[in-house]
């Protein structure tokens, strides 16, 4: 079938948040860019558990829909996920949740300090994004442009939202989604005991530079 493994790619990923309570029912999405440019993402209105592959929608950059089952439609958020991938070329993959600890810290407004590795690994501390409107242009356009502004920040929170993760593949996606959600629990687990204690500046800069955790997007 046209685009199957792409689509296959995303079927999968969609599942493996779905067994880790990152995305619940129908809330999140999930894309992928091929090397040819376009981009298999999640469909607007179906919930995973019943999802097939063949149910992914593949769109071009300006969410031009290429191919999809009649009547399908690419998830209504589709504009964070080109946005994105459209100002940032290393960018390939997109997951977006509304995974409870990251949506807990996103209503409250609170960014996400360095309390623990998976943050760094993420690029922490993880901003929270002004609210805009799901599905709208701005949504997309002020994500991209807060990741421009700070190469080694692999996610964000988006405010009153959820969360939105980026990688160069899936696989890079899935992780940093994984460890933001891991880190703003361990933190809000932390607050109820007392103060947490956040890496000194100088271990986070020494961890990021022995491990290369900083991309070149100059």
């Amino acid at each position: 079938m046209e685009y199957s493994e792409i689509r296959e790619k995303v079927f999968t990923v969609t599942n493996k948040l779905c067994d880790c309570n990152l995305i619940r029912l129908s809330a999140g999405n999930i894309s992928l860019r091929d090397k040819d440019g376009n981009i298999a993402v999640t469909p607007s209105g179906i919930k995973y558990d019943s999802m097939v592959p063949e149910d992914i929608v593949v769109i071009d950059i300006d969410g031009n829909i290429i191919a999809a089952k009649e009547g399908l439609k690419p998830s209504s958020e589709f504009r964070l996920h080109t946005s994105i991938m459209r100002d940032l070329p290393d960018v390939n993959a997109v997951v977006h949740t509304h995974a409870l600890y990251a949506m807990t810290f996103a209503s409250l407004g609170k960014e996400l300090p360095i309390v623990c590795v998976e943050l760094l690994i993420a690029g922490g501390p993880i901003p929270v994004a002004p609210y805009f409107t799901p599905g709208t242009d701005e949504l997309g356009d002020n994500a991209a442009e807060i990741f421009m502004g700070r190469p080694e920040l692999k996610g964000l929170l988006m405010k009153n939202h959820g969360m939105v993760s980026i990688g160069e593949n899936l696989d890079e996606a899935f992780s940093h989604t994984y460890d933001i959600e891991t880190g703003a629990q361990v933190y809000y687990q932390a607050l109820q005991m007392g103060k947490p204690d956040v890496l000194p500046q100088e271990d986070v800069d020494f961890i990021r530079e022995k491990y290369n955790l900083v991309p070149d997007r100059s």
